[in-house]
């Protein structure tokens, strides 16, 4: 009896495998134009803030009757708080052209500033419009920069068919939130 559960342990799990693979979306942004002068010679990101939708593997999108639903067999290729965290940290230093790195601080002498960035929506909805919205902090610890913060709200309409317009559309809102936290890093 023992063998026989054991067996069909094993033949479902191999069953759950065989099915096709799981379609995995890259956060690419395309490049900031933007340059500016900084006020602080480092910062660091901390690890972003997301709502539990926007933190699963799952790219999740607003269905007609307003539910939110998780798309079978599809995943976002990194860790989204690890890919948001990573593509803010290098968006702001592309732009900045200073020394920006995600938490942990990777280097001996601490970094001039820190940002903390809470998004509360990062959702497409039925519109098929992405936003982005929540807020940030920036704090000194090792500059003479005053505490700043402020919200965002951006709306980034998804261009195109499928699930990689969806992708894009996240990457463009996430170099706009980059621009928006540098100017507040700039002189």
């Amino acid at each position: 009896m023992r063998a026989a559960v054991i067996g069909a342990f094993f033949a479902a799990l191999l069953a759950g495998c065989s099915g096709p693979p799981v379609a995995q979306y890259l956060l690419d942004p395309p490049s900031s134009q933007q340059r500016l002068r900084p006020i602080v010679s480092s910062v660091e990101i901390r690890d972003v803030s997301l709502p539990r939708y926007a933190a699963a593997d799952e790219i999740v999108v607003q269905s007609e009757d307003g539910a939110l639903r998780a798309l079978r067999k599809t995943a976002w290729a990194d860790v989204p708080q690890r890919g948001v965290t990573l593509t803010l940290a290098e968006n702001i230093g592309v732009i900045l052209q200073a020394r920006v790195a995600a938490e942990p601080w990777p280097f001996a002498r601490p970094p001039a500033a820190e940002v903390s960035v809470s998004i509360s929506q990062m959702l497409v909805g039925q519109d098929n419009i992405l936003r982005l919205s929540g807020q940030y902090a920036i704090a000194p610890r090792d500059s003479g920069i005053s505490d700043r913060s402020g919200r965002f709200d951006i709306s980034e309409p998804v261009r195109g068919e499928g699930l990689q317009a969806v992708a894009d559309a996240h990457g463009r809102a996430l170099v706009r939130l980059s621009e928006t936290i540098a100017q507040r890093l700039a002189y």
